[in-house]
């Protein structure tokens, strides 16, 4: 075998191998990422089946590599929006999350799981807690509740939340 021949079989191997190295990395289901919402959401203002633009807050890695980067595209999608009702019933906004871009152009699946909401609850972070809220009537009573309206919520621009991964997902 010639040295040219050797080479040729050593750059053959090097691009036939390299592409299944790089597909070996998966990113784990249950994965956290914080995501940050890219416009304003109002129960006056939003409906149903709406697309929501949210944005990566910081980037993930898996090792050493970067799979998605700060400031990806994530996308999700408005599933229910009520608006306040009776007895002091504030609005609701229910969210469904799709994906978030990956570095290589791959969209990788979110969810706000268990894990996710938990975290989000245990730090602050108001998205990830239930929007509705409750009234106590007290003397008012029931019939005086039926009368008592409540408010509409609104999620401004900027608020960060951590989702997670949906499933194992090869990158």
């Amino acid at each position: 075998m010639t040295k040219r021949s050797s080479v040729a079989l050593l750059v053959l191997f090097a691009m036939t191998v390299a592409p299944l190295l790089e597909a070996a990395t998966i990113i784990p289901q249950g994965t956290l990422i914080k995501i940050r919402l890219e416009q304003t959401l109002s129960t006056k203002t939003s409906r149903t089946g709406e697309m929501v633009k949210f944005s990566t807050a910081e980037e993930l890695e898996i090792g050493k590599r970067v799979v998605i980067k700060k400031g990806a595209f994530v996308q999700a999608q408005l599933e229910k929006v009520r608006g306040p009702g009776r007895f002091g019933k504030n609005g609701s906004l229910k969210i469904k999350y799709l994906f978030a871009k990956a570095a290589n152009g791959r969209q990788v699946p979110i969810t706000l799981g268990e894990r996710a909401a938990k975290t989000n609850e245990s730090m602050g972070y108001a998205a990830g807690a239930s929007a509705a809220g409750f009234m106590i009537l007290g003397p008012v009573g029931i019939l005086g509740g039926a009368f008592v309206k409540g408010k509409h919520i609104t999620i401004p621009a900027g608020t960060e939340l951590l989702v997670e991964i949906a499933r194992d997902t090869a990158y």
